[in-house]
């Protein structure tokens, strides 16, 4: 087993790997709010996107007030061998012991790690708004399990490239 850690904005994360080439992802963050993709913009978040990085199979982007994912940094995508987005995630808020598996749905910021969806932040007990809400300390963990096709909430998601269209 072997084990590469990098820092991001004071967050360590780490990259496990065994001998069978499985990876695991682990950070522990704060937990801003992701409203973007298909669900539009109701709480008027002035970095609303309309669109996810992962797409379902039809090309319509994730919903992030129906869809419990985590948004992951590049470093993650560029530093694994396995496909991350798609993947099955954990995610854990550490204070309270709420938790719920979501899948890696967006790649974000290159120098910050700590994002979820409305949809998991509601599951976590985590105020949900994207534009006052989240949760500002480092309580949340994000265990990823790559290359692990996620089937969250009756929806099995496919594994996906970063970049690659579809």
């Amino acid at each position: 087993m072997t084990r590469d850690v990098y820092e991001l904005d004071g967050v360590k994360i780490a990259i496990w790997r065994n001998d069978s080439g499985e990876e695991l992802v682990e950070f522990t963050a704060d937990a801003d709010i992701d409203c973007d993709g298909s669900g539009g913009n109701p709480d008027g978040d002035p970095w609303f996107q309309p669109d996810t990085t992962l797409h379902h199979w039809d090309g319509t982007a994730l919903n992030a007030y129906d869809e419990p994912f985590v948004v992951t940094p590049p470093l993650v995508v560029k530093r694994t061998r396995k496909i991350v987005l798609g993947s099955l995630a954990m995610v854990c808020h550490l204070r309270t012991g709420a938790w719920c598996y979501a899948v890696v749905g967006d790649v974000g910021p290159t120098r910050k790690a700590g994002e979820v969806s409305v949809a998991c932040a509601r599951k976590l007990g985590i105020d949900p708004n994207p534009v006052h809400g989240g949760e500002s300390d480092k309580v949340v963990k994000y265990t990823i399990f790559v290359g692990v096709a996620a089937h969250v909430s009756g929806v099995t998601y496919q594994l996906q490239r970063w970049g690659e269209e579809r």
